[in-house]
């Protein structure tokens, strides 16, 4: 009886040792899948915000194109609109200034073709006088300013001659 009493005991100590050793690797392999896990999220959170960063940047590169797009297609048809609107108003003022051109004689047109040139020419030629003006005031000045120099150059020459002597 105390035979198979022993046998007994060991067996349920060798069985209590292989659920220690068991519960022993379970933990084990639990940690190890943890820290695998704890990996794999760190790893995916930081795909994640690459992948966000990357839409965020091609959304703005998107933006910024279709931007360039409208901004083109808006300067292209104001121009084209304002160069109608030119091309119509110099169309009407055309066909007045050939109306009153028709209905106008020889003497009044030589007469507005006057008071234009009169109106172009007399500014300038009163601008090149002016700066005529300008640049005999200048020369003046300069002159003026060096007859002084020199003279003064002159002077220490002088005492520095005088002095040698």
């Amino acid at each position: 009886f105390l035979s198979k009493e022993l046998v007994r005991l060991q067996e349920e100590q060798r069985i209590h040792a292989f659920a220690l050793l068991a519960e022993r690797k379970r933990r084990t392999r639990e940690a190890e899948e943890s820290g695998k896990r704890q990996v794999e999220e760190r790893r995916r959170l930081e795909e994640d915000e690459i992948w966000r960063q990357m839409c965020n940047c091609h959304q703005g590169t998107m933006e910024t194109y279709l931007e360039d797009i409208i901004v083109r297609s808006v300067d292209r048809t104001a121009d084209e609109q304002a160069r109608q609107e030119i091309q119509t108003k110099a169309e009407k003022i055309n066909d007045i200034a050939y109306e009153l051109e028709s209905k106008r004689g020889r003497l009044q047109s030589e007469n507005m073709v006057a008071e234009l040139v009169y109106s172009f020419l007399l500014p300038e030629v009163e601008k090149e006088t002016l700066r005529e003006n300008v640049k005999r005031e200048q020369r003046r000045h300069i002159l003026a300013a060096h007859s002084v120099i020199h003279g003064q150059t002159a002077d220490i020459e002088k005492e520095g001659e005088s002095s040698k002597k």
